[in-house]
């Protein structure tokens, strides 16, 4: 079977690979989507060295199991249910887990891949599996909003317009926010208007933080750091108001100097896979949009194709899609 194989920076290939034997309480599910993620990027940019050489690459994506034909979305953070973690609603923090797929573990950029049963909840019938493809950021803006406990009314301000910022700008909305995004790129702007968002803001043409402690008197209620760059996150304290909250969703590092940020909290993200089956679901009933983010398409077998797009800003990629 083929599989896109991690073999160092700029350097990922489609290769022949044996299929994978399921163990009992996993299935064996044949790829039918999948989309490439901010973290596959920094994998094949070399920023990132945590993924061992031959690894598949890969953490979201969908596709049938092979015994029953049963179209599944597949969830690849692998978790017991039994520590006190997972016991508490926090499996993505599990304390005996074996991994994540595309990270420690082979990833679902394979023709075939061996998960456990209970990380393959059902899809709807009326979603796709384009849509199914890309869970993950749905997820993890679910699970944000979650820890956020946002207010009608509040203002939330989003650092960074990619897939993960734009679901982000979605679920905002969805929660009764007013929502000001922050992003360098126009044409992300233009996505982010369709999604609701309140005010627009391109860095490069206005100083961001001015315009944004302008528009809400002195600060944000909520901050999401959705862009990953050390010089978001350390802007952060200066965006949100006091007693205010600041997700940290990016990869992130930097300084952060907290003096006009009193008794705001700051917390990072990791997500949580019991918000899969709630992602589902809101894209069945059309309450939040994946289709929209969807720019370049390819099949599995031209990988290379696919992730040289992704890394391509002139080629103004949001969401580039593989298929079977």
């Amino acid at each position: 079977m083929k599989a896109a194989l991690y073999l160092g920076p700029k350097n990922i290939r489609v290769k022949d690979v044996p299929e994978p034997k399921p163990k009992r309480d996993q299935a064996l599910v044949r790829f039918k989507a999948g989309s490439i993620c901010g973290s596959d990027l920094h994998f094949y940019r070399g920023e990132w060295t945590n993924l061992a050489v031959g690894k598949i690459i890969g953490h979201d994506a969908c596709g049938q199991i092979e015994q029953t034909g049963e179209r599944v979305a597949i969830i690849p953070a692998v978790f017991c249910g039994s520590c006190r973690y997972c016991i508490h609603g926090r499996p993505n923090l599990c304390e005996r887990s074996e991994g994540f797929m595309g990270f420690e573990l082979d990833g679902l950029f394979s023709e075939l891949i061996a998960a456990p049963k209970r990380n393959l909840p059902p899809i709807p019938s009326n979603v796709s599996f384009e849509e199914a493809g890309i869970l993950e950021p749905v997820s993890l803006a679910l699970h944000t909003f979650d820890l956020l406990n946002p207010k009608v009314d509040e203002w939330a301000t989003i650092l960074g317009q990619g897939p993960i910022g734009l679901l982000m700008t979605q679920v905002a909305k969805v929660s009764g926010c007013r929502v000001i995004v922050i992003d360098p790129e126009d044409y992300r702007l233009k996505l982010s208007e369709k999604y609701g968002a309140d005010v627009c803001i391109n860095p490069k043409n206005e100083n961001a933080t001015e315009r944004v402690r302008a528009i809400t008197d002195g600060g944000s209620d909520m901050v999401i750091e959705a862009a990953g760059r050390r010089e978001t996150v350390e802007q952060t304290p200066l965006l949100v108001r006091k007693v205010g909250r600041v997700a940290l969703v990016g990869d992130f590092s930097g300084f952060m100097k907290l003096g006009e940020a009193e008794e705001a909290m700051f917390f990072s993200v990791v997500v949580n896979p019991l918000k899969y089956a709630l992602a589902l679901d809101l894209l069945s009933r059309k309450i939040l949009d994946v289709k929209g983010l969807i720019t370049h398409k390819f099949p599995l077998t031209e990988f290379e194709r696919a992730i040289e797009t992704a890394a391509d800003p002139s080629k103004r990629p949001v969401k580039v899609l593989l298929t079977s």
